[in-house]
């Protein structure tokens, strides 16, 4: 069995998709945005508009602290609450210094933004980001001498960046026209089930290619 025979049997979607954190990176990932934007609303409905944000900001980092407390309860691992924390206190800190609610998921605009460009920059380059992460993961090197799964890699990596650059365009869209609301819910729907699907649709292709 070759090297790359032997690593495409590893390839399990369902260990790789409790990687990028399964059901509790859905939770993790999709409360403190939610929650943001409905304190947000909800105190600009009650009449406290010089509040709101600040009122939104405590409610989602609340949200996210529970989130974390819960995890700690149930013996989870923490890692995915405390990456979220990092990008919500970035999240809220940016939205409390612009006084935009919308400010709120534009560095997530910005990360998926750049995620694009250099995972298409990889396929130029000749080096598919998809290609180098297989390696890494399975310690397999054997694909840079196969032009057939170079292809695939190749093909995988710029559907990746397509899924990253589909997030962004969305989400820009609504970020241009001021609506909070429907940027949550872009980030939330364009989120964790397109990753999981494409990471379906990749294993498939790499284990089809092996």
């Amino acid at each position: 069995m070759s090297e790359v025979e032997a690593t495409s049997t590893a390839l399990d979607t369902t260990a790789l998709l409790d990687r990028l954190g399964g059901w509790q990176g859905i939770v993790d990932g999709a409360v403190p945005p939610l929650v943001f934007v409905a304190a947000n609303a909800l105190a600009g409905l009650l009449g406290y508009d010089e509040q709101a944000l600040l009122s939104a900001a405590a409610t989602a980092g609340t949200s996210a602290l529970a989130l974390g407390v819960a995890r700690l309860a149930l013996g989870q691992p923490l890692a995915g609450v405390l990456r979220g924390l990092v990008g919500l206190l970035l999240a809220v800190g940016l939205a409390l210094w612009t006084g935009r609610a919308r400010d709120f998921f534009l560095p997530g605009m910005v990360v998926d933004g750049i995620y694009a460009a250099v995972l298409t920059v990889s396929v130029l380059l000749g080096r598919p980001a998809v290609g180098c992460a297989y390696a890494a993961l399975f310690g397999a090197r054997a694909w840079r001498h196969d032009r057939h799964l170079q292809r695939v890699f190749a093909t995988a990596t710029l559907g990746w960046a397509l899924v990253y650059g589909l997030r962004f365009s969305v989400q820009w869209l609504f970020y241009r026209n001021d609506e909070p609301e429907l940027l949550a819910l872009a980030k939330v729907g364009l989120g964790w089930p397109v990753t999981a699907a494409a990471t379906i649709l990749t294993v498939r292709a790499v284990r089809t290619a092996s």
